[in-house]
């Protein structure tokens, strides 16, 4: 009995008891009893007595009730895993520790089957190696200089010269910005002269060039350099001398902040208004509006052609765009979700150099609801109507699909492409002073703004890429453009893209093919990729102008257009404006 108990302490057999048969009449009779117990008691043998934390182990089992099913727990908590257990009582196996086992040999493998429980010896957890965890920490501190690296070098501009002739170029160079800023020049904080979208670089420099304006009166003048993200502006003041091209009369004095008319009646007018002066003359049209809209020329009521006029108008739809436009005609100024939540905006707009002397207005729009307000102005230099008219060319029938008698572009198309697929393109690479080029452009940043640019300095035009990144057009040659080799960059921001497109400028009257054999002057175009991200706007020549809307076409009498389009917009001699 006592090995049984010893050996079977949980599988103890049956015992067997016969009956007791009686002995002769007066004698004890003793029974035979026969104890029969199962000799297999169950093991448990592991393959291993140390683990590291969430590796296995090995074992083997016997003696377990057949056909059951053996479960594995570890400290008696976890279950780890289950398997069936032969016809012979036997099942081996694997389990896995947990990864998050405590270092120690005080663990061990709890076996489990109906009616059957047994503790495997003891197992040793030995210790992970978390050691590599902490050398993260030492990586920041190479990170941290170049943090304090910027804040020592101050943002800083410096011009080559600080005289300079009014449509002469400033080359200027900044330093100590942060990689990657797009940065505005503004001439006197109004017209912007030059946009370069992400064009600082890695060192915090920027280097490129800007036009003084034309109309620009002379006297003392400044530069404003602005970058977002930081917010950053700095001032650079410049002398402007006249350019000598006549019309230099007064220096004007419009754009104060007290309005009143212009006394000015040579050259441009040399106001920066945009203030709310009560003075100029009131808008005689009203129709459009309410008893609270008004538009008022502020200053600038008589303005030498190239000139500026400053306005303000009030009761406008809060937060829409504005729309000026000159004569019902072209739009010199636009100011997108610029009207402010009491619905008024004060501006300047500049007025074309070739604007004919006499009477004008200016056309003030607005959408939701349709606002559309007239203010009445003079220009008091150039060349009058009658003039124009006498001097305008009789002929127009010169080639066709041209503007005013520009033959149609000819030769063959050019393209220019990039590694990431933004690909731009013309479809005629010959085209005379004054005519127009039909381009392409797919693969560019989706919803991002296309701008067109001759030569890398005046731009041509500026339009919206559909969620595609495509847009189809055309482009208008200035018409004092040089006969030769010339080019159009093609920019956009997000991410910055820029394509360059060669084509020639044929002499006026000189016959061009669409094979491309004409002249020998006509160089063979060449279309060439290029990495510079600049783009500029320069106040020498009229507005960079968006065709209206739908709703803003219709209230200025013109066909409604579905897309947004940013154009150039170029009065012809004689007064007639052409939109490229």
């Amino acid at each position: 009995m006592a090995a049984l108990a010893a050996g079977a302490t949980l599988g103890i057999g049956a015992l067997a008891v016969p009956p007791v048969t009686a002995g002769p009449i007066g004698a004890d009779a003793t029974g035979t009893v026969a104890l029969v117990a199962d000799a297999v008691a169950p093991t448990v043998t592991l393959g291993t007595a140390t683990v590291k934390p969430g590796g296995s182990v090995p074992f083997e089992a016997s003696g377990f009730p057949a056909g059951a099913t053996l479960s594995v727990k570890f400290d008696d908590g976890a279950l780890l895993k289950q398997f069936p257990i032969g016809d012979d009582g036997s099942v081996s196996g694997t389990v896995t520790v947990p990864a998050d086992a405590t270092p120690g040999s005080g663990h061990w493998l709890r076996f489990l089957a109906p009616q059957t429980s047994v503790r495997s010896e003891n197992l040793t957890v030995t210790g992970g190696s978390p050691a590599p965890t902490p050398p993260p920490t030492p990586t920041p501190t190479p990170t941290a200089p170049p943090t304090t690296a910027p804040p020592t070098a101050e943002p800083a501009v410096r011009l080559t010269g600080s005289k300079v002739t009014a449509g002469g170029k400033v080359t200027f160079t900044l330093s100590g910005f942060t990689k990657g800023q797009s940065v505005t020049v503004k001439l006197d904080d109004d017209g912007i002269i030059g946009q370069w979208p992400s064009a600082v670089k890695a060192d915090g420099t920027l280097t490129a060039t800007v036009t003084v304006p034309k109309s620009t009166p002379a006297g003392a003048h400044w530069l404003r350099f602005l970058a977002p993200n930081p917010s950053t502006s700095l001032k650079a003041d410049i002398s402007v001398t006249a350019s000598g091209s006549g019309g230099n009369g007064g220096s004007g004095t419009g754009g104060s902040t007290g309005g009143g008319t212009d006394s000015g009646t040579g050259g441009a007018s040399g106001g920066t208004g945009g203030t709310s002066g009560s003075g100029g003359s009131p808008s005689p049209d009203g129709s459009g509006g309410n008893a609270s809209t008004s538009a008022t020329i502020t200053a600038g009521s008589q303005v030498a052609a190239g000139g500026k006029v400053s306005f303000r108008v009030t009761g406008f739809p809060a937060g829409r765009q504005l729309t000026v436009k000159l004569d019902d005609s072209e739009i010199i100024g636009q100011w997108p979700n610029g009207i402010g939540a009491d619905g008024s905006l004060s501006g300047t707009v500049t007025i074309p150099a070739d604007a004919t002397k006499g009477a004008h207005w200016l056309r003030f729009l607005a959408p939701n609801p349709s606002t559309s307000l007239r203010a009445d102005f003079t220009v008091t230099s150039g060349t009058s109507a009658a003039q124009a008219a006498a001097s305008a060319s009789p002929g127009g029938g010169g080639g066709p699909a041209g503007t005013g008698g520009v033959p149609a572009a000819t030769g063959e198309p050019a393209s220019a492409s990039n590694s990431r697929g933004a690909k731009a393109a013309i479809t005629a690479s010959q085209v005379q002073p004054g005519g127009k080029i039909p381009f392409e452009v797919t693969k560019f940043p989706a919803g991002q703004t296309v701008t067109i640019k001759l030569d890398d300095e005046e731009i041509l035009g500026q339009w919206k890429a559909d969620s595609t990144g495509a847009y189809k057009g055309e482009v208008t040659i200035p018409a004092e453009t040089p006969a030769g080799a010339h080019w159009l960059r093609f920019l956009a921001p997000n991410p910055s893209t820029t394509l360059r497109v060669d084509f020639t400028v044929t002499v006026p009257g000189a016959t061009a093919t669409a094979s491309g054999t004409g002249p020998a002057t006509a160089a063979v175009p060449r279309a060439t990729p290029d990495t510079v991200a600049a783009a500029s706007v320069e106040d020498s020549v009229p507005y960079a102008t968006i065709a209206w809307s739908a709703a803003a076409a219709a209230v200025g009498g013109a066909a409604g257009a579905a897309a947004t389009t940013l154009i150039v917009v170029r009065r012809r001699p004689g007064g007639h404006a052409a939109q490229g």
